[in-house]
């Protein structure tokens, strides 16, 4: 029934058709099987969409250099890699004005209760103002209208009137969808990839809380999740939530914890694989706990590159630019400063 129900809701709404796949894949047993809420969980999980199909943030909001003048501006929204793709409603809600202007190219501008979003630089739009749309549909193509430098799609959002980062509202997005899977028993959607700047400031937190209840410094945390994922984009990241390339232990396998293979070292390697990066992290930070690591705790809070030598001569990396590469990543992006608020808390 709820099967059948989910089918015929999205037919014509232009609906992602991965989000129906998804929701078909992950468990139609546990669909149709016994447990309290699953028509809650699939409603709230098709209450939200993302604005394109694949999220790559390609500028954050915040202070940015002009790519048309040179000057430090203030960038009121997120730009997103987008080559003439659907543009999808992140909410229900009503559409509040269709345009164009000179800056923002054709835009779509829709109403969610407190939020207004705007998507802008469109190639076309198929909505009209009065509007009423349900999260998911499609709303417009993404384009290169407007003062933009190259396809992309330029999103902007407001609370009772007062720009906001549309970052909050996309991970809220992420929330409400790894919520709903994992209620109805699949594995959770991956968080969308963002800029190196907004990587670090999601996991800084929780890198110098790390360094308070263990002594690892938040930078050389950030730096080795920065370089052993890729900024979170690795594919052993995206999929197994593991940030450092921690690979199997006997333990690990004979407690029949969850892993992947990949090819590194060696072909068809097994990584630990975990629910959440913030279990990656813990894992990380208790693993530098064990006897092999102790000569890094030698070293203080704040010597980042005694921590990083370390952690070299014992083992953990092979590469051997390892420690130069992960002190590039501090350097560039200020690290260290971290390591001191961490101290100061």
């Amino acid at each position: 029934m709820l099967v059948s129900y989910l089918r015929k809701s999205l037919v014509g709404r232009g609906f992602p058709a991965v989000v129906l796949a998804v929701l078909l894949f992950i468990a139609p047993s546990t669909l149709r099987g016994e447990g309290a809420g699953r028509e809650y969980w699939v409603k709230r999980y098709l209450s939200v969409s993302y604005p394109l199909g694949s999220v790559r943030v390609t500028s954050s909001y915040g202070q940015r250099k002009d790519p048309w003048t040179g000057e430090r501006v203030s960038h009121t929204g997120l730009d997103l890699k987008a080559r003439f793709e659907p543009v999808y409603a992140m909410f229900a809600g009503t559409v509040e004005a269709v345009g164009s202007d000179q800056r923002s190219g054709n835009y779509v501008i829709i109403r969610h209760g407190l939020y207004t979003v705007s998507y802008c630089h469109l190639k076309r739009c198929y909505v009209r103002k009065g509007d009423t749309v349900i999260a998911g549909t499609i709303v417009a193509v993404s384009g290169n209208t407007g003062r933009s430098t190259g396809p992309h799609l330029h999103i902007t959002a407001r609370r009772d009137g007062r720009a906001v980062n549309p970052m909050t509202l996309l991970r809220y997005v992420m929330q409400v969808r790894h919520e709903a899977v994992t209620a109805l028993g699949g594995k959770a959607p991956a968080m969308p990839l963002a800029t190196p700047l907004e990587f670090i400031e999601r996991y800084a937190p929780l890198a110098m809380e790390h360094q308070r209840e263990y002594g690892i410094p938040a930078s050389v945390t950030l730096a080795q999740m920065a370089y052993e994922s890729d900024f979170g984009r690795s594919e052993l990241a995206r999929e197994g939530r593991n940030y450092f390339g921690i690979k199997c232990s006997r333990q690990w396998l004979a407690e029949d914890k969850p892993y992947s293979v990949h090819d590194d070292d060696r072909k068809g390697e097994k990584f630990c694989n975990y629910a959440s990066a913030e279990e990656s992290i813990e894992h990380h930070s208790r693993l530098l706990m064990g006897d092999r690591y102790s000569q890094c705790r030698r070293h203080s809070q704040t010597d980042y590159h005694g921590w990083l030598s370390a952690l070299k001569k014992a083992g953990y990396a092979t590469a051997g630019n390892y420690v130069s590469e992960c002190e590039k990543i501090i350097r560039k992006y200020r690290l260290h400063r971290y390591d001191r608020l961490a101290m100061a808390a």
